[in-house]
């Protein structure tokens, strides 16, 4: 009996045993570097995870086993967490549980934030849940916790912003406690000072440490010149807005050198038929933006000194004008992005959403609440993908493989409730 209660934990302990006797050492990749020396453009918690490590058991492999360990955590206290306030049997919860685990089988070694952010967005999940069905302080503070963890590892978690906001909203509308009201107005001011503050602090700090990170043979950014030239969330902008325009709209800019280096950009993209006027199906955009930013960095380096402005700059200008002549077709384009990756992850979600909203604002129920909470949570996921990175199925898991479970748990609530009536 004692064995069946803690089946899950044995399970998950077990499978990630396993992993790590098969293999503890670090995967590298070309990202890999930010996290060893540091990184201007990236949150500083991953950084200060390895770099923690390191000092104290000098190899890489302890990061390994830490994350690794931290995700097999994660995956138990959700699987818990979802059969405190759901009754489902053993078998379903096992299923939950490996389902969950697969992630981890892909990326538990890489020197990259997935497994640490997987692992936080499991326990984020898991404290909403708690939160909806039993709200107190301890749940709340262990949510902007969460929250705050995953916005201090990637940029990407900017999205959790307006998530977190309509969750605080919801909770309001059920309870209207100007208690809560006061609770959660903290909880939120907390988040986003908290997080920014850390995140200047680290820019600040790396920023003044340039110099010593180059002396131990790194970078703030990694060493790596298009890194250190990299516009961030720009870099996609541009890259969309050059992919759907033409080499006619270099005219709407003024200015000659610009004109220039854009004709130069557009006649190497016509020649290798990277544009959207070349489209030839599923995946022709995932070959084009590579091939457009290569050959467009060193021009517009070039440019930028030049002109004495950044590359940054020059993105941003070309990205605003020339999406602004091209409007329709980059709202086309981005549905045309649904299309080209994951689109069932955002259909199934945006359908849930519309279902169970205005359901909610009638029932006021704690189960519709967190249907929509979900659903914009992964929504706003594949939105900010979409719109400002490159579709890489690494960038979703954080809010695909939690979505597919709950999918899956609604149905199995349904039918249960259905089989009785």
């Amino acid at each position: 009996m004692i064995i069946k209660n803690y089946t899950i934990e044995i399970l998950i302990s077990t499978l990630v045993l396993v992993l790590l006797f098969y293999s503890s050492n670090p995967v590298f990749y070309s990202d890999s570097s930010r996290y060893l020396y540091g990184s201007l453009k990236d949150p500083p918690l991953y950084f200060f995870i390895v770099t923690t490590m390191q000092s104290i058991f000098t190899t890489l492999n302890s990061v390994v086993i830490l994350q690794t360990s931290f995700v097999g955590f994660g995956v138990i206290f959700i699987t818990k967490s979802i059969f405190k306030y759901f009754n489902l049997n053993l078998l379903i919860k096992v299923f939950v549980a490996l389902f969950l685990f697969l992630p981890i089988l892909q990326f538990y070694n890489h020197l990259l934030t997935e497994p640490f952010s997987y692992a936080f967005s499991l326990l984020f999940v898991s404290f909403v849940l708690r939160l909806i069905y039993n709200f107190n302080i301890q749940n709340l503070v262990w949510c902007s916790i969460a929250v705050i963890a995953l916005l201090l590892m990637r940029s990407q978690f900017i999205f959790l912003y307006p998530v977190i906001l309509l969750l605080y909203l919801g909770i309001l509308f059920i309870h209207r406690s100007k208690k809560k009201l006061i609770l959660l107005t903290i909880s939120f001011i907390s988040i986003i000072f908290i997080s920014n503050s850390l995140i200047s602090l680290n820019k600040y700090t790396m920023g003044s440490g340039e110099s010593d990170l180059q002396g131990r043979g790194g970078s703030p950014w990694g060493g790596t010149l298009g890194e250190k030239n990299s516009s961030g969330a720009f870099d996609f902008v541009y890259i969309d807005a050059i992919y759907i325009s033409t080499i006619e709209d270099k005219n709407i800019f003024k200015d000659d050198d610009l004109r220039k280096t854009l004709t130069t950009i557009f006649q190497e993209a016509d020649r290798q038929k990277v544009l959207l006027a070349n489209y030839n199906g599923r995946g022709h955009f995932g070959f084009s933006s590579t091939v457009i930013l290569h050959q467009s960095n060193f021009l517009l380096e070039k440019l930028a000194i030049k002109k004495n402005t950044t590359t940054a700059n020059l993105k941003k200008e070309i990205s605003i004008k020339l999406i602004k002549k091209n409007f329709k077709k980059y709202i086309k384009f981005i549905f045309k992005k649904f299309y080209d990756s994951s689109w069932l992850f955002v259909f199934f979600p945006f359908f849930m959403l519309l279902a169970a909203f205005p359901i909610f604002l009638k029932q006021k129920s704690n189960f519709l609440l967190f249907i929509v909470f979900i659903s914009t949570f992964s929504l706003a996921n594949h939105s900010l993908v979409y719109l400002f990175g490159r579709v890489q199925p690494r960038y979703l898991i954080y809010t695909d493989f939690i979505l597919l479970i709950f999918i899956y748990i609604i149905f199995t609530i349904l039918l249960k409730r259905n089989s009785i009536n």
